[in-house]
């Protein structure tokens, strides 16, 4: 075999195990994003109990740090990336809830001087989420979020109450409140992600590693062909 048949022989093989990787790669996204989503799209936690004695429950603050000059288009805003969703009901039907999103400084001027509990753990367990709690020791009592103007997104009411976020930069924390601000958080949460992108990718993947693969296919047979025979 010719030096030039030896090398197109190795691209060939080197596109094979590529257009593997691309169509596993591929067909797994596909698969997630149809098998593993709510009927909205969202990736999404079983139902857990969050609770506090005090007042509030907080997440630890996320610290989102997104340069708007990037250089890489659509993904230079977070948002079209992830969308995430909180979801909550008041295990008290009398009581309604409270979810919003503001940013660190602003929850912690609310919450100056309040008993409240702040989540420093996460661990999903078969989709649960078991979670461990920091509890701030207070004496003040809250006015009711409601009346606050700060928050970038929020949701409140009785019964179940959803609420659907974009990422953007910013300092930004979680809190779950009863409605009225009363002591007492006792709530049924779930906790989802979308990512509007994956099945494209999964699609442009396996679109992808069939053209490479074809041309593997190509490659290789080119390489293992065996000469013409000159006639004599």
């Amino acid at each position: 075999m010719s030096a030039g048949r030896v090398v197109l022989l190795v691209f060939g093989i080197i596109f094979l195990v590529g257009a593997v990787f691309m169509l596993v790669a591929g067909g797994g996204m596909v698969w997630a994003n149809g098998a593993l989503t709510d009927n909205e799209g969202f990736f999404s936690t079983e139902t857990s109990r969050f609770g506090s004695d005090g007042y509030a429950i907080v997440s630890e603050p996320v610290d989102m740090d997104w340069n708007a000059e990037c250089g890489m288009g659509w993904a230079c805003r977070p948002g079209n990336l992830v969308t995430f969703k909180v979801e909550g009901e008041n295990r008290d039907a009398s009581k309604g809830i409270f979810i919003g999103i503001a940013e660190e400084s602003d929850v912690d001027q609310y919450l100056r001087g309040v008993e409240y509990d702040e989540i420093v753990r996460w661990e999903a367990d078969d989709s649960e989420l078991n979670v461990e709690y920091d509890t701030h020791t207070g004496t003040a009592v809250p006015a009711a979020p409601t009346s606050q103007e700060y928050w970038t997104a929020s949701v409140h009411g009785t019964g179940t109450q959803t609420l659907e976020w974009e990422p953007e930069s910013g300092n930004w924390v979680l809190v779950v409140m009863n409605e009225d601000g009363s002591a007492g958080v006792d709530v049924d949460g779930v906790l989802g992600a979308k990512v509007p992108w994956l099945f494209r990718a999964g699609v442009g993947l396996l679109i992808a590693g069939v053209v490479v693969l074809v041309a593997g296919i190509i490659m290789v047979c080119f390489a293992a062909r065996r000469p013409k025979k000159t006639a004599v």
